[in-house]
Parts: structure tokens; C-alpha cells; sequence
């Protein structure tokens, strides 16, 4: 089993006992298996397939090539298992939640996951300690939180560790013997003191040696063969073949174009000062700002329920009925995310939402993040495709472990974000942004995600520094200083990752331009929004010949949808 623990997140439960093998091996036994599934793929005859599984093919062939070309990069990412924005420390409430706790069975299989833990940490060692010696670290911003992030986990009374929880009440509801109950406590007890010993050695390890072994240079340029491997990640992401100096020149297109939206608005206002100021002033209006948590949760509750919902029909059809949720972010992290839920339904969908500082939340904003991160952003997306008649590689992607890239199964970033920020802009479509001053919070988000392509490619491809990047990004979005911080350094940990959302959403606004443009009247935004969602996450490439199979294939029978504002000419 690859990824057992990813496995248990789909809701199957086999090997609920196991965890992933992060030995040095296990990245050659990766690619074997990968080969021989690609050997064998080729014996199957596409002429037979139908349109639906020739798309399937295609998805999986390259799934699997991916990984077989990209397995040169093998001693770089993958030997970085942790950092400030993903690994075992960022959300162990949620790691424990997703198991079964139904029967002693499932306990047993969770204890075994438990004492097979601290031999993954031991195995992080290891491999960190093989890419100080290969020259192939972090730069020291990716984990100097790390030990931070470690440290609330490191309880002095295990019984009280987040990994203890389910051996509390919930052992009580056991249909057996008392003593086997506080067997099941006694051993796990056993098992998460262990395990936070490994969490305190792993700490131990990156304050005292790893930390000062990290690279000098921000962008990869500095590793050895570092433009490669960042070509390489970039393709990974954005699943087309464009240079870094085609994607930072695009970046620097959008941008310019985005600022004259802003400033139309601005004009309005008769406002004279930069777009910068502009928008510090407006984050300064005490109207745009709740004061406490509960609020905010009410008011993302409200957004998605009674003012989204109701207008989804307008541009989408049969959608599955598979509810979001919306949660306290269980750490200081982004704004919002969303953690995709269970075809079944046994686990919703949720969108988390950072809650650590209500009052620096603006309001004005929240609005694009809930339509990018719920519907008809990342949760209609998700529902779709687990809905769909789609194989379960398809339906169900591992969206972890951005430290592999490009060593790693990819997960279409690109068709994932870009449907992302094309929902912000359907919020328009759809009637949903009440006022400018909501408009003005979707140009806000949509500059940043251009800015992303200029600074992505600046740190990584063209050498800038971390305050060049920071200096370019806040002179030309509205985010504050700590906001920017936190994502240049996010970009400096997953090179190619951020420009993929631009990228992707301007290929689904080309798509959809091209099919206005040939299908005329015949043109229906729902009938093409299903094209889009049905076949799951593709490389743009794939996304490109599904919607013009559609074009060609007469499928476009549904009405002519009026007000449907007609888009530029981008080439994606």
C-alpha cells in the first residue's frame, strides 16, 4: 500500500494499521510499480474504449509517465518531508478524526498505526539528513516554524494528547469487557508517549542540525541543476508547456490589466492614491470588519447558504447533493481551505476558515474566498467528480505532499486552482458580488493570484530576493505586510505551486470563449460547466480536447444562456 493513510482520508479502511514507507527505497520501489503499470497499460487496445474511459486513459497515462519521467528529481523534494505548511503537525486533530473507532478491531488498527509512527519520523531523519548531504534542503524559511508547530503537541500528560482522544470516552461505547478497555487504554497510552518522543526527537533534529544545513539561495536556481528542476515543478503544476519567461510576462499582463479594474472603481470614488492605499483605507472602515469568531462562522454560513446557493441553477446542473460545512482552521494558516469530504457523505466536505484574528478579517473579501473555496469553487468541483462515473484514481486525488513535486502523483493543480479562481469570477456571472466594494475584494484576490505569476517565477527562475518579492507584491495587491510574508514564503517552499491557479483559469475562460464563439445560440454555460466538473481533475492539455469533443459532438442541445458576458480572447 502506497499511502495508507490517504486511503483511510477516502473513507476505506483496510489498512487503517499501516502507514506510508518513507524509506530511501521506497522512492525506487515507487518507480518499478509505476512501469510496470504503464507496460501493462499499453496492452490495452483505446480503439475499444468509450470517450469516457479513452479520457480516463489519457488521465492515467499521464498520471503515470509523470512520475516515471520525473523520478531524476527523486534526491531533491521528496528528501523534504516536512515544512511550515504541510506534515504531521499541522492538523493531528483531523489525522485521528478520519479513522473508524466502531470496534475493538478498529482500535487495534488504529494502536498499530500509532506504534508504526515514530519509525516514519526516524525515516524523515533519514532522508533529511541524505539531502544535507546532497545539497538538496530547504532554504531555512520553509522550516524555522516547524519547531514551533511541534512544540504544542509535546504534552507532559500523553492522556491529554490530541493522538489519545479516541482512547477517552469513546472506548466506553465498546460492546466489550471492561478489562479489555483499559487494555486499549494502557496500550495506547504506551503508544502516543512513544509517539511523542519522536515528534520531541524530530524537533531535536531540525533546531540543532537540519536547520543550519538549508540552502542559501530562496529559489531552487540555487540547488544544483536548480533552473531544470524548476522547469520541471512548474510543468508539474500548470500542466502546459509554457517557459518560466512565458508565465512571468503573462503574470505581468494580468496584473496590468486587473489594476485598471481596480482603478475604474477607484474612480469612481474620485480616489487619486495607489491601489495599495486605496485598499488600506477601505480595510480601515470599521464596516468592514466582525468582531468575533461566531460572527464570522454565521456570516460564511450565511454567503454560502442563502446567497450562492440559490443562483448555483443559473450555470450548473444536476448538482449532487453532498453539503459543505464550514469549521474553525485548526491553525494559523491562509484565509480559508477546503478539505474535500466522502462520495458517501459519511464525512462532509469543510471549508476551514482561520479564526485566529476576527477583527483582521475584511469583509469585503470573504465573499470571493467562499466562492473559490465552496460553490461553485473547490466543493461543487469535489462533488462532482466523487459523484461522477469516473475510476477511483480520478475521483479520489491525493492532494499532499506538494514537497515531492515533481516527484509525485500529480493532482492537476492547475485544472484544480484555475476552477478555483474561475469561481470567483462566475460570482459576477451569477449576480452574487452585492456591491463594488465586494467587487473590489474578488480584484483584490484575482491581482494576488497574478502577482503569483510574476513572483513565482522572479524567486525561483530569475533569482530575486525574498524582500524583491515581497516589495512587488505589496505594491500592487491589497494585502498586508504579514500576509505577504507568510506567501512568499509558501512560494519559496513549493516552487511552480502558485502559478497554477491563473494559469488554469485562464485556459477555463479560453474554453469557454471558444465554445461561445462556435456553438453560437446553441451554447449553454451549464451543459459546458458539466464538460469541465464530470471527467475530475485532467491536465489542461486533456481539458482542452474534451471541451472541443464536445464542440464537434453536437451535445451542446441546451438554451442559449442571455447575460452571459462575453470573454477576451486568452490564450491559456
Amino acid at each position: 500500500m502506497d499511502s495508507p493513510e490517504f486511503t483511510t482520508e477516502t473513507g476505506v479502511h483496510t489498512y487503517d494499521n499501516t502507514v506510508e514507507d518513507f524509506s530511501m527505497v521506497s522512492l525506487e520501489t515507487r518507480k518499478a510499480k509505476v512501469d510496470d503499470f504503464i507496460s501493462r497499460l499499453s496492452t490495452i487496445s483505446i480503439d475499444a474504449l468509450t470517450t469516457s474511459e479513452k479520457y480516463s486513459h489519457e488521465v492515467f497515462n499521464d498520471t503515470l509517465s509523470t512520475v516515471s519521467f520525473n523520478h531524476q528529481w527523486r534526491f531533491y523534494g521528496p528528501l523534504n518531508p516536512l515544512n511550515f505548511l504541510e506534515g504531521d503537525q499541522i492538523d493531528p486533530a483531523y489525522t485521528v478524526r478520519i479513522l473508524k473507532y466502531e470496534t475493538k478491531q478498529d482500535y487495534e488498527k488504529y494502536l498499530s498505526r500509532l506504534q508504526l509512527w515514530p519509525t516514519k519520523f526516524t525515516q524523515y531523519i533519514t532522508r533529511f539528513k541524505e539531502a544535507a548531504k546532497n545539497g538538496h534542503t530547504y532554504h531555512r524559511v520553509s522550516v524555522d516554524k516547524l519547531p514551533g508547530q511541534i512544540e504544542p503537541l509535546l504534552v507532559a500528560n500523553p492522556e491529554t494528547s490530541v493522538f489519545y482522544k479516541p482512547f477517552t470516552t469513546d472506548v466506553d461505547k465498546l460492546p466489550i469487557s471492561t478489562n479489555d478497555k483499559n487494555d486499549l487504554r494502557t496500550r495506547g497510552r504506551h503508544a502516543v508517549v512513544n509517539l511523542l518522543q519522536a515528534f520531541k526527537g524530530i524537533k531535536e533534529y531540525l533546531e540543532q542540525d537540519y536547520i543550519f544545513q538549508t540552502r542559501t539561495t530562496y529559489g531552487v536556481l540555487g540547488l544544483p541543476k536548480g533552473t531544470d528542476l524548476y522547469r520541471a515543478c512548474l510543468k508539474w503544476h500548470i500542466s502546459v508547456d509554457l517557459t518560466p519567461e512565458e508565465v512571468h510576462q503573462k503574470g505581468k499582463e494580468e496584473v496590468a490589466r486587473i489594476s485598471s479594474e481596480i482603478q475604474r472603481i477607484m474612480r469612481k470614488r474620485n480616489y487619486t492614491g495607489t491601489v495599495a492605499e486605496f485598499y488600506k483605507q477601505l480595510k480601515e472602515q470599521p464596516q468592514f470588519h466582525l468582531n468575533s469568531a461566531d460572527e464570522l462562522l454565521k456570516e460564511y454560513r450565511y454567503m454560502i447558504y442563502d446567497r450562492i446557493y440559490p443562483q448555483l441553477s443559473k450555470a450548473f446542473k444536476n448538482i449532487p447533493n453532498l453539503n459543505v460545512t464550514v469549521e474553525a482552521m485548526p491553525n494559523d494558516g491562509p484565509g480559508g481551505m477546503y478539505v474535500s469530504g466522502t462520495a458517501d457523505g459519511s464525512r462532509q466536505g469543510v471549508f476551514q476558515v482561520n479564526l485566529k484574528r476576527p477583527n483582521e478579517t475584511n469583509t469585503f473579501s470573504m465573499m470571493a474566498l467562499t466562492l473559490h473555496e465552496t460553490v461553485p469553487g473547490h466543493h461543487l468541483q469535489s462533488v462532482y467528480a466523487l459523484t461522477a462515473s469516473l475510476p477511483d484514481f480520478q475521483r479520489n486525488i491525493e492532494y499532499e505532499k506538494y514537497f515531492a513535486v515533481p516527484y509525485h502523483f500529480p493532482f492537476y493543480t492547475a485544472y484544480t486552482e484555475g476552477w478555483g479562481l474561475y469561481a470567483e469570477s462566475l460570482g459576477e456571472y451569477l449576480g452574487i458580488y452585492k456591491d463594488d466594494n465586494e467587487l473590489l475584494g474578488r480584484y483584490g484576490e484575482e491581482i494576488f493570484r497574478a502577482c503569483r505569476l510574476v513572483v513565482d517565477t522572479g524567486i525561483h527562475y530569475f533569482g530575486w530576493t525574498r524582500q524583491h518579492a515581497i516589495t512587488y507584491m505589496a505594491d500592487h495587491t491589497p494585502m498586508g505586510q504579514n500576509e505577504i510574508e507568510i506567501e512568499i514564503d509558501r512560494y519559496i517552499t513549493w516552487p511552480g505551486q502558485a502559478c497554477a491557479y491563473k494559469i488554469g483559469e485562464l485556459k477555463i475562460k479560453e474554453l469557454r470563449q471558444t465554445a461561445i464563439d462556435k456553438l453560437g445560440s446553441k451554447f449553454d454555460i451549464g451543459d459546458f460547466h458539466s464538460q469541465i466538473l464530470e471527467n475530475g481533475p485532467v491536465p489542461l492539455s486533456l481539458l482542452e480536447k474534451i471541451v472541443n469533443n464536445w464542440i464537434n459532438g453536437g451535445d451542446a442541445t441546451g438554451q442559449n444562456s442571455p447575460n452571459l458576458p462575453l470573454l477576451p480572447n486568452i490564450v491559456g
